[in-house]
């Protein structure tokens, strides 16, 4: 196989997950869910993050 093929292979092979947060609006107090899919080793930053954004 060429060396691109390779690296292609190793890029594709991290394992994904979906991550769903609920927040809630400072304007309105509803509540909407922020979804992001991510790489296993950022999900907990994900759900440390501050609601300001």
């Amino acid at each position: 196989m060429s060396k691109k093929i390779k690296e292609n292979k190793k890029k594709i092979s991290k394992k994904m997950t979906l991550a769903i947060k609920i927040v809630k609006s400072k304007k309105s107090g509803f509540y909407t869910f922020e979804n992001k899919i991510i790489s296993d080793d950022k999900v907990k930053i994900f759900f440390k993050k501050s609601n300001n954004s």
